[in-house]
């Protein structure tokens, strides 16, 4: 009987020792897939880490999976956010590269002080789409009549941004974002509050006449 006993206990042992070698505990996990052996591992890790770093702490495995799922969805918000300003100034640049402010011939004939005037008008009606369109064009014109740059309706903002780049750098930094900003409202149907188109108005009168004073739309120095 004690025989049997022993023998039935070493063989036992033996089978748990085969039971615990490499490709029997392979076989055990392959019932789970890749995703599920992954997730239970971070699990287990994050689990770990909340336990050293909360002494006494004993996380429950819903816990962890509450903690790790809250990391994936803050992690999965991040790279949106991302992407979406990627793509977003991608789309800036690739309007800054294309749109020419002076399709119209007609308009083209204009003086800056045409266009400061019809500005003010638009201002007043509080459209402020049109009244930065203007504002932009006579700041355009305005570079032109003071030799800044060729002012031409096939040009881009991009060609006009490169002329003044080689004559004033902050004025040329200056033009970026005032063009930035001129593109996102008439091409982008970006919606300008007054506070803001204040704010453009204000940017593009420090250029005209060396912002010594507000423009005088009579023409007159």
């Amino acid at each position: 009987m004690v025989i049997l006993i022993a023998n039935a206990d070493k063989a036992a042992k033996q089978l748990q020792e085969i039971l615990d070698q490499n490709e029997y505990q392979m076989y055990y996990e392959d019932d789970r897939n890749f995703l599920q052996i992954w997730w239970d591992r971070l699990t287990n890790w994050i689990g770990e880490q909340l336990a050293e770093l909360f002494s006494g702490l004993e996380p429950s495995s819903g816990f962890a999976d509450l903690v790790l799922f809250v990391v994936i969805a803050a992690v999965l918000i991040l790279i949106g956010m991302v992407v979406f300003q990627r793509v977003r100034r991608s789309r800036r640049s690739r309007g800054f590269t294309e749109y020419k402010p002076l399709q119209s011939l007609n308009e083209a004939k204009w003086a800056f002080t045409d266009h400061l005037e019809a500005a003010r008008k638009q201002e007043e009606s509080e459209n402020y789409t049109d009244a930065v369109r203007h504002t932009f064009l006579s700041l355009l014109l305005y570079f032109h009549e003071t030799g800044r740059l060729k002012a031409r309706n096939w040009k881009t903002n991009w060609e006009y941004l490169t002329e003044l780049q080689q004559v004033d750098r902050q004025l040329a930094d200056s033009f970026h974002q005032l063009a930035f900003v001129f593109d996102e409202v008439v091409y982008g149907e970006r919606i300008l509050e007054k506070d803001e188109y204040i704010h453009y108005r204000d940017e593009a009168f420090k250029w005209l006449h060396d912002g010594s004073r507000e423009p005088d739309v009579s023409g007159e120095s």
